[in-house]
């Protein structure tokens, strides 16, 4: 049985919706019951706060894995990696908060079950292809890099955790030229597209990650560090999240680069729908993670199979992955 924390927010209701179409066992917690009452799935719904220990553990009793959606993870997401190793449960999450991804790292590198944050599209497809394509270089990388082109209307949710992250963006940052198979585009060099899982996984080698953006955007993307509280407050005012009309309009790309003395070994991730995909990576994960500790996707599952599994298109997205030539 999973239990899915945060099941009445954007990202939690579609993962819901997922555990329902696959027929999985679950139990559904958030603070409200009566939005937990609202949604439509013949699951336990349980009223559980993060601030209560107790009520964690026991939304927890009889679990075989915690997916968590609530966010900010940085304010709101540690009390839920917590009871999952207090109470032996493996835990993936939908971060995409670097700060939070290695405060658990560093945190809980000794729990007794797997704990792997970062389960969603901005991570996962990126740090899996990338240790594809590090095993196919056989040799070792000095570099590696994941490129991530983006066609899609943000939650709310996704949003905020961009502005409070792009304090991190320098004017100075690097521009590269990102070799995509139907040509070369302009990549910004940003630190919170998959850093802290490839750097774990990189073994010491050069660790670039790319927003691929049209060139006339590049300067302002490097300017909106100057931007943040205007931001924060329109951010504020934006929708839940995108309708499904918008969802499956919505494409991404993602390209992994490994580079070493023997050449270039790449795999492109190419997905529709990143938020249904979200939750189908959240499930699958959570049914597969193998292992002890705080690691990355690529630690805690196998590559290849990953990938393969979590390929195919259905009502909830598209998704596919190859091996590119050299």
């Amino acid at each position: 049985m999973i239990a899915l924390l945060g099941a009445t927010g954007y990202t939690g209701k579609l993962v819901a919706a997922e555990l329902d179409r696959r027929r999985v066992p679950h139990r559904l917690g958030g603070r409200s019951a009566e939005k937990l009452a609202a949604l439509p799935s013949d699951a336990e719904r349980f009223v559980v706060d993060v601030g209560e220990p107790a009520r964690l553990d026991d939304f927890l009793d009889g679990a075989s894995a915690l997916i968590s959606t609530v966010g900010p993870f940085v304010r709101l997401g540690m009390p839920a990696v917590e009871a999952a190793v207090r109470n032996g449960v493996p835990y993936v999450d939908s971060t995409g908060e670097q700060d939070f991804v290695v405060d658990v790292y560093s945190r809980f590198a000794d729990a007794p079950v797997p704990i792997v944050p970062a389960v969603a599209f901005n991570f996962l497809p990126g740090d899996l292809a990338a240790a594809v394509a590090m095993a196919d270089l056989g040799s070792d990388a000095t570099e590696v890099a994941v490129h991530v082109e983006a066609l899609t209307i943000p939650s709310r949710g996704t949003a905020r955790t961009a502005v409070e992250m792009t304090g991190a963006l320098s004017t100075e940052a690097g521009v590269r030229r990102v070799p995509f198979p139907d040509g070369v585009r302009v990549g910004l060099e940003v630190p919170f597209f998959c850093d802290a899982p490839l750097v774990r996984q990189s073994g010491g080698a050069r660790v670039v990650t790319t927003m691929v953006l049209p060139r006339p955007a590049v300067p302002a993307v490097r300017r909106l560090s100057g931007l943040l509280p205007r931001l924060g407050r329109v951010v504020d005012r934006l929708p839940e999240g995108p309708p499904p009309w918008l969802r499956s309009r919505a494409r991404c790309r993602v390209l992994a680069e490994a580079l070493g003395p023997s050449g270039r070994a790449a795999v492109l991730c190419e997905g529709r729908d990143v938020y249904g995909l979200t939750a189908r990576f959240l499930v699958a994960a959570a049914q597969n993670v193998r292992g002890a500790g705080a690691m990355a996707p690529a630690e805690a599952l196998d590559p290849e199979a990953f990938l393969q599994l979590v390929s195919g298109d259905d009502e909830h997205g598209s998704f596919s992955w190859r091996r590119l030539s050299p």
